[in-house]
């Protein structure tokens, strides 16, 4: 624990701590000497130096203490034996020397107390299960003094427990081979609910990859149960480079990190199964609209698949590849006010048709409106007929005015247009699709986005580079 001792501060500190036994011992002197009440003052000055100067500094405080009550005992002619003396002096100093331990042990729980919270802010930042594993293997490694950590979930149909995240260990390690419940007695242990720690896992035979873990440098190994509602669901693993004894406060510690992180992975699979099951009914609306026209069924998945590959060639992110998937999914579900005669129709539709289509970005933003996590695809489903010259709708937004998820789903759009045949055309070839796109560049759609689908989405030969991961 960090003590006033090792700054500046403990040469002020124990000047005052010298005042105080003074004090007392002035007081008592007034009050009969070594024998006076006053005398039991001396713990406060103990006390204090104990919390703030840590053992030695208690230690040299019980020691003038004692000092100053023998020398007071002389001085006042108060009659008391060396055995007195000592005892007060012994007493003196178990009473610093505790309070510096309790102190100790105060400090150290408040420290772990502020690691547990920083641990759970960290792992429940996120609900994508991947990235809360990663941040436990990582979290693991920077509470105790480990090298290494991973993170293997069970799969009780095969009885094996498989990779899920790690931090510190190589690739080659990873791959060293399947962790089967039947031929790992640890694993087992664990399993049934029980932590486990190995001083070194390249002796104990217990430990199936002996040799590669030496080959990676692992010794020590202290392995947790992730549990939840009395089921154990996967492995935390902890290892140390050289021979580590896992103190009773690190255990302490990563049990309880554990208990955190296992709720943490249970909200986070939660979270996943609850968006996974918008994402199917999402998709389930945009497939009853496009049924009422058969020549537009599969085009909001197509949108999706060619707008998600634009997305990863541009770089998104996770949570910007899942608001484009909303955006592509739905794009069209305000076209949920057209007639199936109009839909289907190749001429010109008639005005209240005209006016609808037109329209069906904003009713579809109001359709979708209400729906708390589709929030963030509202503006490419808004905008994504808005054209790069600023003739599109339903604003006029022209350029880089128009939001870029809106200029990537723009240009998914219309490729899929292009491909897929309509009533009275026969869908285009992709080297005739790619002739179009690039003549609606610079006029309907981004022309730098424009480049970029051509070569890595639509496969253009001879297109030129594009800048990735900006809005262009």
């Amino acid at each position: 624990m960090k003590r006033i001792w090792l700054h500046k501060g403990a040469i002020s500190t124990g000047i005052a701590i010298g005042l105080m036994l003074v004090l007392v011992t002035w007081l008592a002197s007034l009050d009969g000497g070594s024998r006076s009440s006053y005398v039991h003052f001396y713990y406060i000055p103990i006390v204090a130096a104990s919390y703030l100067l840590g053992d030695l500094g208690g230690i040299v405080a019980a020691f003038a203490a004692a000092l100053l009550a023998a020398l007071l005992s002389v001085q006042m002619g108060t009659r008391e034996t060396p055995t007195d003396m000592a005892v007060r002096g012994l007493l003196f100093y178990f009473v610093g020397l505790m309070t510096s331990r309790l102190f100790n042990k105060l400090q150290e729980r408040r420290e772990d107390a502020a690691s547990l919270l920083e641990v759970s802010r960290s792992v429940n930042a996120s609900l994508r299960v991947t990235e809360v594993l990663r941040t436990i293997t990582e979290t693991a490694v920077g509470i105790t003094a480990a090298r290494a950590s991973s993170i293997r979930l069970l799969n009780r149909r095969r009885d094996e427990l498989t990779a899920a995240a790690s931090y510190g260990l190589s690739l080659d390690y990873l791959a060293k081979g399947p962790v089967l419940l039947a031929e790992s007695p640890i694993d087992r242990e664990i399993v049934a609910g029980r932590a486990v720690a190995i001083l070194d896992v390249g002796e104990d035979p217990r430990f199936r990859y002996r040799d590669e873990a030496r080959a990676e440098g692992l010794v020590s190994l202290f392995s947790l149960p992730l549990r939840r509602r009395g089921e154990t669901f996967g492995v935390l693993r902890v290892y140390a480079g050289s021979r580590h004894q896992w103190s009773r406060r690190e255990r302490r510690l990563l049990q309880a990190f554990a208990d955190q992180a296992s709720i943490a992975i249970h909200n986070a699979r939660l979270h996943e199964d609850l968006r996974r099951n918008y994402w199917e009914t999402v998709n389930a609306l945009a497939r009853a609209i496009e049924a009422k026209d058969p020549h537009t069924l599969g085009h909001s998945e197509r949108v999706t698949d060619y707008a998600l590959q634009f997305g990863r060639a541009l770089d998104f992110g996770a949570d910007e590849l899942e608001t484009l998937r909303f955006a592509a999914t739905l794009h069209d579900v305000g076209k949920i006010g057209l007639t199936e005669a109009s839909l289907s129709r190749s001429g010109h539709l008639d005005m209240t048709d005209e006016v609808v289509l037109r329209m069906h970005p904003l009713i579809g933003i109001t359709i979708l409106q209400p729906v708390e996590f589709l929030a963030p695809a509202l503006d490419a489903v808004r905008y994504h007929h808005e054209r790069w010259d600023g003739t599109g709708y339903p604003q006029g937004l022209a350029r880089k005015g128009i939001p870029l998820q809106a200029r990537v789903l723009a240009v998914a759009n219309v490729y899929d247009n292009l491909r897929t045949a309509a009533p009275g055309r026969a869908g285009l070839s992709v080297q005739d699709a790619a002739r179009e796109l690039r003549r609606a560049a610079g006029r309907e759609l981004d022309p730098d986005l424009t480049d970029i689908f051509l070569r890595d989405v639509a496969g253009e030969p001879g297109t030129k580079p594009g800048p990735k991961g900006s809005d262009h």
